[in-house]
């Protein structure tokens, strides 16, 4: 049986491949625990808009995470600018 794989699963394959495995495997293990989709028209939909949505949520957790990077270097940058004022002040 042609299936799509939902999740990684050890000794089978990766997220999204395509895979042929036995119909009892697939129909008494990876099916019903919403591991794999039948590779048929609808299963094919289904795991590519999976696909999709998880490459949205990685784009924007990308984008959170630079975000973040971002704000963390300004901060630096002003703690460097105000220690080189420090320094260039004279001591009273």
């Amino acid at each position: 049986m042609k299936i799509i794989l939902l999740q990684d699963v050890k000794g089978v394959g990766k997220r999204f491949e395509e895979k042929n495995v036995s119909d009892g495997y697939a129909t008494n293990f990876l099916l019903p625990k919403n591991l794999a989709v039948i590779a048929d028209n609808a299963g094919k939909a289904r795991a590519e808009n999976l696909k999709k949505q998880a490459e949205t949520r990685k784009q924007i957790e990308d984008k959170e995470i630079q975000e973040k990077e971002n704000k963390r270097l300004e901060k630096h940058l002003e703690l460097e600018k105000f220690r080189e004022e420090a320094r260039k002040e004279p001591s009273s």
